[in-house]
């Protein structure tokens, strides 16, 4: 599944701190977040649907991250 989240993460040392915290919490996601997007978009590809935890990370260190949109993928 994908989901996209829209965030409030505008700058290298934001992505710096939460960027950690990510990949040791979430080591089977594979994210990425688009600095240069308008709504800093955060897309996160993972087997499972992380979307409470993921947004409860960013609350707990002041960051905002709302769930857009999830994709399932359909198995071949």
């Amino acid at each position: 599944m994908i989901a996209v989240f829209k965030t409030n993460v505008s700058s290298d040392s934001e992505l710096n701190e939460i960027s950690p915290l990510l990949n040791s919490r979430f080591k089977e996601i594979k994210w990425n977040i688009d600095l240069w997007d308008s709504d800093k978009i955060l897309r996160v590809d993972s087997p499972r649907d992380w979307t409470k935890e993921i947004t409860e990370l960013f609350n707990s260190i002041g960051l905002r991250c709302i769930n857009l949109e999830i994709f399932h993928s359909e198995p071949f």
